[in-house]
């Protein structure tokens, strides 16, 4: 009878040992597989990293276009100023001053105008003593004759258009005090004469039946003017007498 009891309570000792492991085992799992279950949910597919670096991507090159368009308008504007200031200037001080060399070859009066400080913010004298603008183009104020010039050279490009398009708005506000302003071919062979390719004229000159006047400029002159200059290097020309 006793060594049936004892071998009773051995198995019974041995079923809770096995349950209390079991049960121990099973906990453990269960966190395991908590952290496990965790740990997938808090990170990300390579799908939606991929879809999160695709949306950055598209928003940082509307950001760059955005900046770059704004940056244009920016120096249009500064552009835009120097010149009328420039020309201003020039105005006042261009019938004081000799107005062609003894050889009747032309006068430049840029570093007679930057001895005078009449340069504006927006265009400086560089070290070849030349005129430049915001855009890096090259200036130059001169007198031949009877006759007063500012003179701008751009580089064939959708930008020298539109930098053609912001002089010409610019000079109708001066259409009084101006001659004509003309747009020029560019050629860099010097064997090949620079071409005119049109103009418009001030009010004391223009001739509304077979010239076009500068205080009536709307879009479809500016294009006739400046189209040239998307294809070809051109000079835009500011002249009075």
């Amino acid at each position: 009878m006793k060594f049936y009891q004892s071998v009773r309570s051995f198995f019974r000792k041995r079923v809770q040992i096995r349950r209390y492991f079991a049960t121990k085992c099973t906990i453990r799992g269960t966190r395991g597989a908590k952290v496990q279950v965790d740990a997938t949910f808090s990170g990300r597919s390579m799908v939606e990293m991929l879809g999160v670096l695709a949306i950055i991507g598209v928003l940082s090159v509307g950001a760059i276009a955005g900046y770059s368009k704004a940056m244009m308008k920016y120096k249009l504007n500064k552009q835009a100023e120097a010149f009328n200031m420039l020309l201003n200037n020039s105005l006042q001080i261009l019938h004081q001053l000799n107005r062609s060399s003894a050889d009747g070859r032309e006068i430049y009066h840029d570093e007679t105008l930057d001895k005078l400080n009449l340069i504006p913010d927006g265009i400086k004298l560089n070290d070849n003593r030349n005129l430049t603008d915001i855009f890096g183009n090259d200036i130059w104020v001169y007198s031949y004759h009877d006759v007063f010039g500012i003179g701008y050279k751009f580089a064939a490009s959708d930008a020298g258009k539109e930098q053609c398009y912001n002089l010409a708005q610019a000079t109708k506000d001066n259409s009084s005090e101006l001659w004509v302003i003309e747009v020029y071919k560019h050629y860099n062979d010097e064997n090949t004469s620079h071409t005119i390719h049109g103009e418009m004229y001030g009010d004391k000159f223009c001739n509304s039946d077979t010239q076009k006047c500068l205080r009536n400029l709307v879009i479809s002159d500016l294009d006739a003017l400046c189209n040239v200059c998307d294809e070809q290097d051109c000079v835009f020309y500011t002249l009075w007498k």
